[in-house]
This record gives structure tokens, sequence and C-alpha cells, in this order.
């Protein structure tokens, strides 16, 4: 039980330096940026505008 512990500890460890490893770039890793969440452009919101000015 103690080395399945030792194994879950490791991989948290592991973890947490691989995300200040990319944080402060010296790897890249994309899944675990901050911001991987995809921002709409100025199309996008045009559009949007254009759509909620069309059902006001």
């Amino acid at each position: 039980m103690q080395k399945v512990i030792k194994i879950f500890v490791l991989a948290a460890v592991l973890l947490v330096a691989a995300f200040f490893a990319n944080y402060y770039g010296i790897v890249s890793i994309p899944w675990l940026d901050l911001n991987s969440v995809p921002t709409y452009g100025d199309d996008a919101n045009h559009t949007n505008d254009a759509v909620l000015k069309v059902f006001e």
C-alpha cells in the first residue's frame, strides 16, 4: 500500500513540476497552459452584435 501511495505522490510532484516548467517557458506543454480556452476574434463579436440588434 505504501508503494501505491509513493507512486501517486511522485506523479503529483511531477505534474506540479511540469506545470511550473511550462509556466516559466522551460518546456512547452499545450494542455498545461492556463489560457488554453480559445477566444473569439472580431468577426465573431461583430456577428454576435448584429444578431443581438436584429432580435431586439
